[in-house]
C-alpha cells in the first residue's frame, strides 16, 4: 500500500480547495496525532485558513447576486431538513425513529461545514448526497424524505450553475496572489503522503503489500480514532485507504477533463483516430 499522487496543479481552484477540504475532515476524522501528522497538521491549518480567505475575496468580484440567492436557498433547505429529521426521531413507528436517528447523525455531522465557506458548503453538500443518496437511501426513502433531498441537489446545481459557466476562465486558473499559497499548501501536503509512506513501510505494508482492512484490529470511533503503538502502522493504512478511495474521484476528473481536450484537439486538427478495417 501506498498514498496515490495527483497533479495537483492541474486542479482548479475549487476543485483544489475541495480536496483539502476533504484531506482536512479527514485528518480531523482520525485525528492527526492517531496517524503521525500532527506537526505537519499544526502547519497545515493556517495555509488552508489563508488559502479560503483568498478565495472568498477572488470570488466577491465575481460571484453575482443570483448566486448569494442561490446559496441562501440551499442553506435554508439543510436548515429546513434538519428541523424537520429532528422532529422525527420521537414517533411511534419504532423502524422509522430508527431511521430518523441514523438520518439525523449524518446531517449533524454536517451541520458545523454547512456554516463555512462557499466551497466547504459545495463540498459538505455534495458528501452529503452522496451518504443520503448511497449508504442511507433506504432510511430517506422508508421516512418520505426524498423529495428533501431532491431539493437540496436541486439547490446545489442551481448554485453551481449561477457561478457563471460556472466562473470565467480566468477565475478556473490560479491567480497570481493565490498560487504561492497553494504552492505551500501542497508542499506540507506532500510531506504528509511521505510520512503515511514512511510508517506504512516501517509497519510492514508498504506498497508491495496488500492487506485486507478488515483484518486489521484497529477501531475507529465517534470522538477519534483508539490506537497503541503497536498498531499506528494499521490505523495509516486504514487512512491512506480511505484517502486514496476519496482522491479517485479528483483523478478520474483530470483524466476526464484530459480525456476531453484530447478530443478536441483531434477534431481540430481533423484527426478522428484510427481507421479500422
Amino acid at each position: 500500500m501506498k498514498t496515490l499522487r495527483i497533479r495537483l496543479k492541474s486542479l482548479r481552484n475549487e476543485e483544489w480547495f475541495n480536496l483539502h477540504f476533504d484531506l482536512k475532515a479527514m485528518v480531523e476524522r482520525y485525528t492527526p496525532n492517531a496517524i503521525g501528522l500532527k506537526d505537519l497538521f499544526d502547519s497545515f491549518l493556517p495555509l488552508y485558513s489563508k488559502a479560503d480567505e483568498v478565495l472568498q475575496t477572488i470570488r466577491k468580484s465575481v460571484y453575482t447576486l443570483d448566486m448569494e440567492g442561490a446559496d441562501k436557498k440551499r442553506v435554508d433547505i439543510f436548515t429546513g431538513f434538519f428541523g424537520v429529521v429532528k422532529s422525527s426521531k420521537k414517533q411511534p413507528d419504532a423502524a422509522k425513529s430508527r431511521a430518523a436517528i441514523k438520518v439525523f447523525n449524518v446531517l449533524n455531522g454536517y451541520k458545523k461545514a454547512i456554516r463555512g465557506s462557499y466551497a466547504e458548503r459545495s463540498s459538505t453538500i455534495y458528501n452529503l448526497l452522496q451518504d443520503l443518496s448511497g449508504a442511507y437511501a433506504a432510511d430517506v426513502t422508508l421516512l418520505g424524505f426524498t423529495d428533501w433531498v431532491t431539493s437540496l441537489r436541486s439547490a446545489e446545481d442551481e448554485f453551481m450553475a449561477a457561478r457563471g459557466e460556472r466562473q470565467d476562465e480566468s477565475f478556473a486558473k490560479p491567480k497570481e496572489k493565490l498560487l504561492p499559497i497553494r504552492n505551500e499548501v501542497d508542499t506540507v501536503y506532500s510531506a504528509m503522503l511521505d510520512v503515511l509512506d514512511a510508517r506504512l513501510l516501517a509497519a510492514g505494508l508498504g506498497k508491495d503489500v496488500v492487506v485486507n482492512p478488515k483484518d486489521l484490529d484497529t477501531e475507529i470511533h465517534e470522538d477519534g480514532v483508539q490506537f497503541s503503538p503497536e498498531t499506528h502502522g494499521n490505523i495509516s493504512y486504514n487512512f491512506v485507504v480511505d484517502w486514496n478511495e476519496m482522491l479517485k474521484k479528483y483523478r478520474n476528473l483530470l483524466q476526464q477533463r484530459a480525456g476531453r481536450s484530447k478530443e478536441k484537439e483531434e477534431e481540430d486538427n481533423g484527426d478522428s483516430g484510427p481507421v479500422e478495417d
